[in-house]
């Protein structure tokens, strides 16, 4: 009698230490996450995770305008995701994903998600609270949320005759050792080992979904006490539909106690106990039967579930988001207007200390300027702009006004060794993609970084002028940035024209990353090669070719062989080569470089210059 009393306080005592635990680790995490808000989510990400967030998008890809992935790719909105990802739960977690690529073509989805942000900065309460139950939820390792309840429901439904069979045998032969010790013990040890192996043995064939009725039981368990929150009338039109989506589910949640949740044996010592109950009884596999059934029945409501925690998770996301930028706006969108954007002070908010711009833009901008100058990083920052805009209802910056878009991007494009598609064709197909769309009743907005790169300098500038030309005529507006000074002259009538620029100090290279109106006057490529520590001579004999090239358009070698009587070769505007002696190379001057002098070089732009500022 003394070992039993001895054994049910030690069993006590552990109980007590394992809830005492229970409630620092509750405690800790509740100042973690109080910590967190606010700040850039620390979580690190392994291989494949990515693809698995991304599975519920794909899985509910509708005939919704989306981000495809080239625009995707171009933008780095895997890490603009992770930068927004304060989320505790796979179901907010995919959810949010999904969100940022799907923009909305209409600002009422925006208007609510700004409301709900708004719910969860004004009551740091509730907020807490509903973190605490999605993080009970979790986020999984192995599959997407979305498969774990594809994958059930889509499970035959098995009988449970064999498993009460077993429990009737334990029953009788724990009955027999009363009435026939020997006898009964040795039945009794039979049927627990029999038990046993037909446990594990059944068990294997349905672990591998074991996963994925433990995630459903938790979103029915965690979303029944997020249904039960005090102080959230003001989420009542997500919880009334949860609270009716959970009710359904009440049977997960009667079954959630006899399903194993994925912890290890020994998590505590009622989890011991009950591992060993498992084994014997068969609970576990009992109940996974009747979930499968209740699964195929109740699927829409599982859904609903999911759908509406991950929307309140992404509210969540929106608003730690918006702590964590400097400075955002609200942005002002408009549905069937003609396009255009005005934005001030937009910046990029995975650039350390970005500097702001400031953009006016009723029609196409052609962007210009020297090597590393910013062109790029303005194009990125004027479409993500858009996006979190479309998505989150926040830009990065003072202000942001634009109709609802399309949004699509052309920019960081490579070539395919597996497809065998050569750089040039990666382009033209990505350009087609935008003239496709470029007639629908949703306006486009692109961003073009140096259109055509990929082939040669007379088809580049002839091609990239006409495709960039047919875009003023579409309903679109184009972002377009280039190198090529002939293209900015050409589309002058047709684009507004700005550029970025940058000083020499010191023998450095300084930039402003300031758009300013115009066209850029400047070239560093020489100077950043001079920088680098490159050939004296090499740069001298480049600097004559560029400038030769500038005063005569044509193109040529000044070889030092023709000190030993060999001549140089030149190269026309037209493509033509032809051998001739230097002095009569120094002669020649095409006709359109001297209409290009009468006219004094004039890169004056005609019309309306693009507002500048920040």
């Amino acid at each position: 009698m003394e070992y039993i009393w001895f054994l049910a306080a030690a069993v006590l005592f552990l109980y007590i230490q394992y809830r005492r635990n229970e409630a620092l680790r509750r405690r800790l995490f509740v100042e973690r996450l109080k910590e967190q808000w606010g700040q850039v989510p620390d979580r690190e990400y392994e291989e494949g995770d990515l693809q698995r967030i991304r599975r519920y998008f794909e899985t509910f890809r509708g005939e919704e305008c989306v981000l495809d992935d080239i625009t995707w790719n171009d933008l780095d909105m895997d890490e603009v995701f992770m930068l927004l990802n304060h989320t505790n739960s796979s179901a907010g977690e995919e959810a949010l994903y999904r969100m940022l690529r799907t923009p909305c073509a209409d600002p009422a989805p925006l208007r609510e998600r700004d409301r709900l942000a708004d719910v969860f900065t004004q009551n740091p309460k509730l907020r807490l609270e509903l973190e605490t139950q999605l993080a009970g939820i979790g986020k999984n390792n192995r599959l997407a949320l979305c498969d774990y309840i594809v994958n059930l429901s889509g499970q035959p439904c098995h009988s449970n005759v064999s498993h009460y069979m077993g429990i009737a045998a334990l029953a009788a032969a724990a009955v027999g050792v009363a009435v026939w010790p020997e006898t009964g013990i040795l039945a009794l040890g039979g049927v627990i080992g029999f038990q046993m192996i037909t446990y594990y043995r059944q068990k294997a064939q349905v672990e591998a979904y074991f996963s994925s009725v433990s995630q459903v039981v938790r979103l029915a368990v965690h979303g029944r006490a997020i249904g039960g929150l005090t102080g959230g009338e003001e989420l009542a039109p997500y919880l009334d539909p949860l609270k009716q989506s959970v009710k359904e589910l009440e049977p997960f949640c009667a079954k959630s106690r006899f399903i194993s949740t994925g912890k290890e044996m020994g998590g505590s010592p009622l989890d011991l106990i009950m591992d060993y109950v498992k084994m014997l009884l068969h609970t576990d596999l009992i109940a996974y039967n009747q979930i499968v059934r209740m699964t195929k029945e109740k699927e829409a409501a599982i859904w609903s579930v999911t759908e509406i925690l991950g929307q309140l998770e992404c509210g969540l996301a929106i608003a730690s988001f918006r702590a964590c930028l400097g400075q955002w706006c609200r942005p002002q969108l408009a549905a069937g207007e003609p396009p255009y954007l005005h934005g001030e002070g937009l910046y990029h908010p995975l650039v350390d200390r970005a500097v702001p711009n400031t953009i006016h833009a009723v029609r196409s901008q052609l962007i210009t300027g020297s090597n590393a100058s910013g062109k790029s990083t303005f194009l990125k920052t004027v479409a993500l702009g858009a996006v979190l805009a479309q998505t989150t209802y926040t830009a990065p910056g003072l202000s942001y006004q634009a109709p609802l878009y399309q949004i699509y991007t052309s920019m960081a494009l490579h070539d395919s060794l597996s497809n065998g598609e050569s750089y040039y064709i990666a382009e033209i197909r990505s350009l087609k993609r935008i003239l496709d769309r470029g007639q629908d009743p949703l306006p486009v907005l692109c961003m073009i970084d140096e259109v055509l790169r990929g082939t040669n300098t007379v088809e580049r500038i002839a091609a990239s002028a006409q495709i960039l030309r047919s875009m003023t005529e579409m309903n679109l507006l184009c972002f377009a940035a280039t190198h090529d000074a002939e293209l900015a002259e050409l589309l002058e009538p047709w684009y507004e024209n700005g550029h970025f620029s940058e000083e020499i100090a010191d023998g450095d290279v300084l930039f402003s990353y300031r758009l300013q109106p115009g066209r850029a006057r400047s070239r560093n490529a020489l100077r950043l090669l001079e920088l680098m520590g490159y050939k004296e001579e090499v740069l001298r004999q480049a600097q004559a070719m560029a400038e030769r090239f500038g005063q005569t358009g044509i193109w040529s070698m000044e070889v030092k062989e023709r000190a030993h009587g060999r001549a140089g070769t030149e190269i026309h505007r037209n493509g033509n080569h032809s051998s001739r002696g230097g002095r009569e190379l120094d002669a020649l001057e095409p006709e359109p470089a001297k209409e290009r002098q009468r006219r004094g070089g004039s890169g004056e732009q005609s019309g309306r210059h693009t507002e500048h500022g920040g």
